[in-house]
């Protein structure tokens, strides 16, 4: 009886992670060695990031999650990178942008900005001379769908071969 119960417990377990596994996807940058782990709901955009090397994915309610790399050829801490990001966001939108959140240290920073009734989750992680940029973006009203769907999105350097 206990040998069948725990069989029982083993592939009901074994069911659940492959319903898991199933449910997300991995989107990896070779060139600069991460990988984003994100929910398969997500559709791969034919739209790509600012500096053309990494992935937008689209929900569809209209949210935006974009992940990129880039060598910090300028050698910019981490603030004067969530300044420029923060620019960034205002170009896209066409409206002044401010950080309504952030925190700063010296391998990133985590930030929530905001543009007129677009709001932008922005965080960034340094190794070395490379760092990458993951944002989730889209409008007031959804607000708490891009809350929760930044606690899925996982990303890692050291999953990928580092392209330098």
């Amino acid at each position: 009886m206990q040998k069948s119960v725990r069989t029982l417990i083993f592939l009901s377990l074994a069911a659940v992670s492959t319903l898991a596994a199933q449910a997300s996807k991995n989107y990896c940058n070779n060139r600069f060695g991460f990988c984003l782990h994100y929910p398969a709901e997500l559709e791969v955009s034919a739209e790509r990031p600012t500096n053309g090397d990494g992935v937008v994915l689209e929900a569809g309610n209209g949210i935006q999650v974009s992940v990129s790399g880039s060598y910090n050829v300028m050698n910019w801490a981490p603030e004067k990178i969530l300044d420029f990001t923060r620019e960034d966001f205002a170009d896209v939108i066409g409206l002044e942008a401010a950080a309504r959140e952030s925190q700063v240290t010296s391998q990133g920073f985590d930030a929530l900005l905001v543009a007129g009734s677009y709001y932008q989750y922005a965080q960034m992680q340094a190794q070395g001379d490379v760092y990458l940029i993951l944002t989730v973006t889209g409008p007031e009203e959804f607000l708490n769908e891009m809350k929760s769907l930044k606690g899925k999105l996982k990303v890692a350097f050291g999953h990928a071969a580092a392209g330098r």
